[in-house]
């Protein structure tokens, strides 16, 4: 099945990201006309090709909930050959929600696709660890710069275009003095942006790039503050080696790092655009950031953005900006012309009365985005895709307003945007805990013609802070179907709404 994307009048003046995925074949283990089978690939792009590996789901948190009226039934996952498994007894028709872990998708098929992409070499073997402590001995450093203010500072990326390592480093002791142009047996810590660390094999090529990435200043924005961007200054690309991270032993990092290849781009970007939205995001929002960036993507475009592999450009425009930035940006690329290059163009907003639990301060917030091929992106005017959606409701009262609910299963409701064509919309309940940890946000994903969404009993914790965002999303993204990997084809248009605070009994 191929998606075409090109939409919103935004222009195809190249080959534009398409996905091909096939659905499950039938198998007789598990009958269409009266039964759901799930399957699951990692899709391992590497150059041209794309190798599916299977993924075993006989250990995976899955359940199948049909909808009756106002309730549901549910379905226990059976294995069956392939690492599939299947929900039996599913009446031809039925409307369903599909879940893992604590995200739900609302669908009809008979055949559903839970495959995810992955960059990088097919029979990468995968460690347990998502940091891992570095030794470094590099030279050719751009002078250092302090990080103060927080955010100013010089920075430290790794990223690998075999396999899919990206990782920030910090360092947890002595950092590079201001003014440095070298960093010589000094300890740091590498922590993954893309899940846990693979294990570098020297003999198969990995390789590693090591990046420096620096704030520049240059001009200033409409409303008159300095405009800054952080870019790279300077990259090393380390030959192959091996390693394995364990969380012990040390990844050694050393040579030269070198001036890198000048590119630039000239957007039109319209933040009035964004931020005439504001109310329609929440009534009592406050616009918080604006966000431009440049990212790289190794093997290509046509999945779209697969993976992460760090960045090349950002540029962050403080809360309030509403002017048009019309200008042209010069940006470090040490990566071959093979590699592809999106562009990302948000704000966001957030609520302006902080919410207290406990010990913790929450601002809820939503955002409206803007993601595509960075030519693409930067051809025609930059505006919103889509707006966000109207007249949001718990339990039929505006959700503005703070409240505490009547149960665990609250009614949001909300209409279509005033502007944009929804294929689907995220429904988010993200819980305010009173401790400092990750509480999991519980994600509905339904169709464009479902405007109402209710918890099913278990789904949200008694006498917890909860506020809910429901994002329009005008993107090629089939999540009844295929959620993972069309997540990742461009262009994607989002915009959300948000709610007040509400706590459930």
């Amino acid at each position: 099945m191929l998606l075409p994307t090109c939409a919103m009048g935004l222009g195809c003046s190249e080959p534009e990201p398409t996905v091909s995925f096939e659905r499950p074949a039938e198998n007789p283990e598990c009958p269409a006309s009266s039964a759901v089978l799930v399957k699951a690939d990692t899709r391992f792009h590497s150059g041209a090709s794309v190798t599916a590996i299977p993924q075993d789901l006989s250990g995976r948190d899955l359940e199948l909930l049909i909808l009756q009226g106002s309730g549901f039934e549910r379905r226990t996952a059976v294995p069956v050959s392939g690492g599939s498994v299947c929900f039996r007894d599913v009446p031809e028709g039925a409307d369903y929600y599909l879940r893992s872990d604590t995200t739900y998708y609302l669908g009809q098929t008979r055949r559903f696709n839970l495959s995810v992409n992955r960059n990088g070499r097919p029979d990468t073997v995968t460690s347990a660890a998502t940091q891992t402590p570095v030794r470094l001995d590099l030279t050719g450093l751009q002078p250092w710069r302090a990080d103060a203010p927080p955010g100013a500072g010089s920075r430290l990326q790794v990223v690998s275009g075999e396999v899919a390592l990206t990782a920030n480093l910090a360092f947890p002791t002595v950092a590079p003095m201001a003014g440095a142009t070298q960093a010589q047996g000094l300890d740091a810590l590498a922590s993954s942006l893309d899940g846990r660390l693979p294990i570098l094999e020297g003999d198969k090529g990995d390789r590693l790039y090591v990046h420096q990435l620096d704030m520049v200043e240059d001009g200033r924005l409409p409303g008159g503050a300095p405009l800054q961007y952080r870019t790279v200054v300077g990259s090393l690309h380390a030959p192959a080696g091996s390693f394995t991270p364990d969380g012990d032993a040390a990844l050694v990092l050393s040579g030269a790092l070198q001036p890198v290849r000048q590119a630039s781009f000239s957007p039109q970007w319209a933040l009035s655009e964004f931020t005439r939205w504001r109310a329609a995001v929440n009534p009592d929002a406050e616009a918080r950031v604006a966000r431009f960036d440049v990212l790289p993507v190794s093997f290509g475009l046509t999945a779209g953005r697969v993976g992460e592999q760090g960045e090349l450009f950002t540029l962050l425009v403080p809360g309030g900006e509403d002017g048009d930035i019309a200008r042209r940006f010069t940006y470090g690329n040490p990566y071959p012309g093979t590699w592809g290059l999106v562009g990302s163009a948000s704000y966001t907003f957030v609520a302006s009365t902080p919410v207290v639990v406990g010990n913790q301060t929450y601002r809820p917030s939503g955002t409206v985005l803007v993601m595509n091929r960075l030519s693409t992106l930067t051809s025609d005017t930059i505006v919103p895709g889509i707006t966000p959606p109207r007249l949001l409701r718990i339990d039929g009262a505006d959700a503005a307003t703070v409240r505490a609910v009547t149960s665990t299963q609250p009614v949001v409701s909300w209409r279509d945007p005033f502007s944009g064509m929804v294929g689907s919309y995220q429904v988010e309940f993200i819980k305010l805990g009173a401790e400092a940890t990750d509480s999991p946000t519980v994600s509905f994903y339904v169709t464009s013609d479902r405007l109402r969404v209710s918890p099913p009993p278990g789904a949200l914790e008694a006498g917890s802070t909860y506020y809910v965002r429901v994002t329009a999303d005008s993107s090629p993204f089939t999540p009844w179907q295929a959620p993972e990997t069309t997540a990742d084809i461009l262009p994607i248009f989002k915009a959300a709404t948000f709610s007040a605070a509400f706590t459930t009994p």
